[in-house]
């Protein structure tokens, strides 16, 4: 952030351009306006004096596409008649978002520059005279775009840039003569790096399919048969169910296809320990033959050990007193503040700032099984993890046993993270029309398949997110939860669930109209004594409290609300309402940007995608009305404000509808946008807020 940005903005704090209303210079259709607006359902009731009765419904151009500004110039023709004109549907808003995103951002690498050079020095390119990419840092000084601004916030705060010449931000580390970085280490602060990265061997093994798979293919089989066994049998002849039931027990151990209502975790743990079977032992053989001919380079990195054993680093408690494969770290779950995973806006850095305003449970976003093994590191960098998030979980998304199976298998040897979440929650119809999301709750048997065989492998608990159903009319999840809860071991009574947690509106829903926490409270008695948590409409901490105290949730999880305002753990931790002023706002802004930069880089391409992800989240974030613009608390998050301006013009500047506005924020944080530059909300929710 440049110094005259920061002047700007600290001038639009301390100047308001429009007078606050004097109601005695108010005419009679203004007034009755105002009336009408305190007495309409779903309508946020605003101060008089900050009510705007001359707004004039206009739709800006600037960063829009060719045929959206033909939409725009449609309804600004309509703003002459006394009524809001007819709202249009931008063509591409939901689909075409990617495309148009990354129409202006493809030029990131145009300075062909060495990486092994940016970071290191010359000696340290192994390909030296054969590389493809340029070597000469003086040459490139003179083509060098301008900076941003003057400060780079990881040299200021670290002492070191890992992007040198190419950061936007560079005066301050890059010497004018050379080109080289310089390094300045900090005594004060050491750079932590986030979590979970990317291995290089893991990438390669995936890519080329060679993956050892070994383990979770070999549980897919033991629990297809026993669960098939065993629904066979019962819908043969179900009276018989308790007399089996009380024969089993005395059973060899050994015996491992004929105990049917034994648990699965069980029925697995004897399997690991049999080895006496034939697959095993042809396992055993092609492992040995392959480390006799030296193949055993890429398989040597991983192992069939459903405990993933570290063999670097400090040693811990952990690694002194191991656990067995059935026994699993236990998570307390009561009454935690948790944050909803969120897709595309839930990233590392809105995380970051979640857990300084008090977040104690954070998921990462929604993953597509599929992808992650296929190895696309999109979808792998879903699973960053920074050091600061103390109880960090995975969400995945899919519809077959065999690939949730498989994906958990390599997360537990590869990834550090505390619970699996399995989302059976997703709307979205790309989602629900491959068998996933919500629609995985309509095949009971697949979804026992894959809760058993995740709960066999995984060491961490698992939890389960639902909707009420997929009809608005048909609630199914206390079928689900009521299904999910006979699932535990007879050994130790362990559920195979954790934890569920339940919005209460259905796939046909969204987000429309208000969640039922009626149909929450019932479903939370079902799942006594698993905790459930409640989701939806959480929005000030009166609406917290009130969840748990008048329903048996063992805790809510937030969602829009955090996303609209982060400080809402704050309030719940000290049961009061925050009227944060624009410039603490803004802060909060300025510190998403720092972090974005850090976790995305500095580079070109750090800063176009720090800005985009910046620009999703002020989708939401203008939706916060100040707290000393409201008649009645609490806000309700489904209320509509009339179009109204703050108390000063960062304020106004903040709660704009407009894109372009929006735009106009990240360019006092990140610099100016190219001319080209385009940027639709990727979110296009059926719901205000």
């Amino acid at each position: 952030m440049s110094l005259d940005e920061e002047n700007t903005s600290h001038s639009l704090s301390q100047k308001a351009s429009h007078a606050a209303n004097d109601a005695s210079q108010l005419n009679e259709e203004q007034l009755s306006k105002y009336e009408a607006w305190k007495t309409q359902p779903g309508m946020a009731q605003i101060k008089l004096q900050y009510i705007d009765f001359d707004h004039e419904v206009r739709l800006k151009v600037e960063h829009l596409s060719e045929a959206d500004k033909k939409l725009v110039d449609e309804a600004n023709t309509e703003t002459n008649q006394a009524v809001e004109p007819k709202k249009k549907k931008f063509k591409g808003q939901n689909r075409k978002h990617l495309e148009i995103n990354a129409r202006s951002s493809s030029n990131y690498n145009d300075h062909r520059l060495c990486f092994f050079v940016i970071r290191g020095g010359l000696e340290n390119c192994p390909y030296q005279s054969k590389c493809k990419h340029e070597h000469d840092l003086v040459s490139y000084l003179s083509r060098r775009p301008a900076d941003l601004s003057s400060n780079c916030y990881m040299f200021d705060t670290y002492g070191k840039c890992s992007f040198g010449i190419i950061c936007r931000f560079g005066q301050s580390h890059i010497d004018s003569l050379t080109g080289q970085n310089l390094i300045v280490p900090r005594s004060n602060q050491t750079y932590v790096e986030s979590l979970n990265k990317y291995p290089p061997m893991l990438k390669h093994l995936l890519r080329r399919k060679k993956y050892n798979y070994t383990l979770s293919d070999r549980l897919v089989r033991i629990a297809n048969k026993q669960i098939t066994k065993a629904n066979v049998a019962k819908r043969n002849n179900p009276s018989t169910g308790e007399a089996e039931t009380t024969n089993e027990q005395h059973h060899d151990e050994h015996d491992v296809g004929e105990k049917e209502d034994r648990s699965l975790v069980d029925i697995y743990y004897s399997a690991l320990q049999t080895n006496t079977n034939q697959n095993q032992a042809e396992t055993n053989e092609n492992q040995q033959q392959k480390e006799a001919d030296g193949n055993d380079d890429e398989q040597g990195q991983q192992t069939s050990r459903p405990v993933p054993y570290r063999t670097l680093g400090s040693i811990t408690d952990a690694d002194m007193i191991r656990l067995k494969p059935r026994e699993k770290v236990r998570i307390d779950f009561n009454r935690r503040l948790y944050l909803a995973p969120l897709t595309t806006v839930g990233n590392l850095p809105f995380r970051r700032i979640c857990k300084e305003y008090g977040c104690e449970i954070t998921c990462g976003e929604m993953a597509m099984t599929t992808s992650l093994l296929q190895g696309q590191q999109s979808e792998f960098a879903l699973l960053r993890r920074h050091p600061s998030e103390t109880i960090f979980g995975v969400q995945l998304c899919g519809s077959f046993v065999d690939t949730m199976t498989r994906t958990v298998q390599m997360l537990e040897e590869n990834f550090d993270f505390d619970f699996i979440d399995i989302n059976c929650a997703c709307p979205i119809d790309l989602v629900y029309k491959k068998g996933a999301g919500c629609a995985i709750t309509r095949r009971t048997i697949d979804f026992e398949r894959i809760c058993r065989s995740i709960s066999c492998i995984s060491t961490h608990p698992i939890t389960i997110k639902l909707r009420t159903g997929i009809l608005t009319s048909e609630n199914n999840a206390h079928e689900i939860i009521s299904l999910a809860k006979s699932w535990k071991s007879e050994h130790d009574e362990n559920h195979v669930v954790d934890l569920f947690t339940l919005h209460g509106r259905s796939k046909e829903m969204r987000y429309s109209k208000n969640a039922d926490w009626n149909y929450v409270n019932e479903c939370a008695q079902v799942a006594n004594p698993i905790p459930l948590y409640g989701v939806g409409d959480i929005y000030s901490f009166e609406d917290y409290y009130q969840r748990l105290n008048e329903t048996s949730v063992s805790g809510c999880m937030i969602a829009r609300g955090a996303l609209i305002k982060p400080w809402l753990f704050t309030e719940i931790q000290e049961q009061r309402t925050w009227d944060i002023s624009a410039s603490e706002r803004f802060d909060m802004l300025k510190r998403y940007t720092n972090y974005g930069l850090e976790h995305w880089g500095s580079d070109q391409a750090g800063v176009e995608k720090t800005r985009r992800f910046l620009l999703e989240w002020i989708s939401f974030l203008y939706r916060y009305i100040p707290v000393g613009l409201l008649e009645r608390l609490p806000h309700r998050l489904n209320e509509r404000p009339p179009y109204f301006f703050g108390r000063n013009d960062l304020e106004t500047l903040m709660a704009s509808k407009l894109c372009s506005d929006w735009v106009k924020l990240t360019e006092l944080l990140l610099g100016k946008v190219a001319p080209e530059f385009q940027f639709l909300p990727k979110h296009k929710a059926n719901a205000y807020g």
